[in-house]
């Protein structure tokens, strides 16, 4: 085979190639991107705890706790009794009516219990002390759910007494109160086993994915020789698809979720908004995508021909020779805006880091290629002939 076939066909797997990896990386970074929701949300207790007060915040959802505690007060109460007793002879016949009149009051005064602060730290804490439960079992550690039959459960019981007495039912509530009352089931145990496996893999993949896809965009720069910011440009318009792809599933997903479980119109309200609220980390991770492919893009069009861009790096060029101090000071003060208006988090912390060194590589890079297009301007003096 002769040197000049293989170098058409080197070529040619130069030319594809590069493509090939850019699509390959976002796809992965769409896995990545749920990946990461599922770990930020799901196995870190503070995020759960926060996401669960802004479910008792929401009042449609407030209203919908409100209601179930106020049915297992009438599933564990004969509130028509306890009214009769209370009537006289003649009107005892008024007191399985009078138990359906109380009823929406009774969920009136739990949802206003429910808005106390202190009663919405009670919720916290019981979401609390669950997930920290929760990811216990995952982690191996057993015996720790022989009071609820194994399973992980939100206990309500607290919350659950306290508009009892309220309402005047909280003595015969205390009576009458089974040991699985106020007790919303999350996890059952036959499902844990499935459960540490799978977050075993969310663990594991969680920056792996990241650095993965972060490898198989820059090696796909790297190959691109002599279309490098092409293949820049396609990074960017890669990243902020995934970004728009993870919000439009975000969108979707939820009307799916919400007509699948409910198609009462009324409940749709407070299975919505959960929705919302349980997803807002993977809303954060798709706008944050959104606006860095954007810079990128931005990144990849101040390097390239147009007039804008030349006239830009143009009129740069002292600066960029002269004060790179300035430039890379202006940089870091659009990434602190950045990182300032965009929806964050603490777990950010570290790829943002690295988003950083990606940054000022590029801006060296860019800093270098305007230099070499604008050199320094010398001044040829002339020195005028010595008269005789």
């Amino acid at each position: 085979m002769s040197s000049t076939t293989k170098d058409v066909r080197s070529k040619g797997w130069r030319r594809w190639s590069p493509w090939v990896l850019v699509v390959l990386a976002a796809i992965i970074g769409l896995v990545s991107a749920l990946n990461i929701w599922v770990k930020r949300q799901a196995l870190s207790d503070e995020n759960w705890a926060n996401a669960s007060s802004k479910l008792l915040e929401n009042d449609e959802i407030r209203n919908a706790i409100s209601v179930y505690i106020v049915d297992q007060i009438y599933a564990n109460v004969d509130v028509s009794q306890q009214l009769e007793e209370n009537l006289p002879p003649r009107a005892k016949a008024l007191g399985p009516p009078l138990a359906a009149a109380i009823q929406p009051a009774a969920i009136r005064i739990a949802n206003a219990i429910l808005a106390n602060p202190k009663v919405q730290a009670l919720w916290k804490q019981a979401n609390l002390r669950a997930h920290q439960l929760f990811i216990a079992v995952l982690d191996g550690k057993h015996n720790l759910l022989t009071s609820t039959n194994g399973n992980v459960v939100l206990d309500l019981r607290p919350i659950l007494q306290q508009v009892a007495q309220r309402t005047g039912f909280g003595e015969k509530l205390q009576q009458r109160l089974p040991p699985d009352a106020g007790q919303l089931v999350i996890m059952k145990g036959n499902q844990l086993e499935t459960a540490r496996k799978a977050v075993k893999v969310i663990r594991f993949l969680s920056y792996f994915l990241f650095f993965l896809v972060i490898g198989l965009y820059a090696l796909a720069v790297y190959i691109a020789r002599g279309r490098r910011r092409q293949l820049l440009m396609a990074v960017g318009v890669s990243v902020l698809i995934v970004g728009l792809l993870v919000l439009v599933a975000r969108r979707f997903a939820g009307n799916y979720l919400v007509d699948a479980l409910t198609n009462n119109p009324d409940a749709k309200r407070p299975v919505n908004a959960a929705w919302a609220i349980g997803t807002e980390l993977l809303r954060n991770i798709g706008v944050n995508a959104a606006i860095y492919g954007l810079v990128v893009i931005f990144a990849a069009w101040v390097a390239g021909p147009s007039r804008p861009a030349v006239w830009l790096r143009r009129v740069s060029a002292p600066t960029m020779r002269e004060h790179p101090i300035v430039v890379y000071g202006l940089v870091t003060l659009v990434l602190l805006v950045i990182l300032l208006l965009g929806p964050t988090d603490a777990e950010r912390i570290f790829p943002l880091l690295f988003l950083f060194a990606l940054a000022y590589i590029g801006t060296e890079v860019l800093r270098r290629q305007t230099a070499r297009e604008f050199p320094q301007e010398t001044r040829v003096v002339s020195i005028p002939p010595v008269a005789n």
